[in-house]
């Protein structure tokens, strides 16, 4: 019996492979901060001024049945370190317009 012939991925093709990979991650990051940062911007003008550990736990579209209308719901998750609470709850997003809905405890 012969063994079968086994080929070396080129290196052209590995370095083409890491790109991507690196690219996605790199990707990943920028949308990743630019939500928090949007985040935070939309907390500070709740009232929220000293905030840390943000967290965006999801970000869904949903749409209100009476008026069909779609919006963005975030949800968030942060400290309060004017207060030292834990804060979460949902941020409603509306052609630019935002809604709370955030317990802190």
């Amino acid at each position: 019996m012969s063994q079968p012939e086994v080929r070396k991925i080129p290196k052209k093709t590995i370095m083409i492979m890491i790109g991507l990979t690196l690219l996605c991650f790199i990707g990943y990051l920028v949308i990743t901060l630019s939500r928090d940062a949007k985040i935070l911007e939309v907390l500070d003008s709740f009232g929220y001024k000293k905030v840390s550990g943000i967290m965006v736990y999801s970000v869904s579209q949903v749409e209100d049945e009476k008026t069909k209308r779609r919006s963005k719901l975030f949800k968030v998750g942060f400290t309060n370190d004017e207060t030292n609470q834990e804060c979460y709850g949902l941020i409603n997003e509306y052609n630019g317009n935002f809604k709370k809905e955030i317990e802190c405890k």
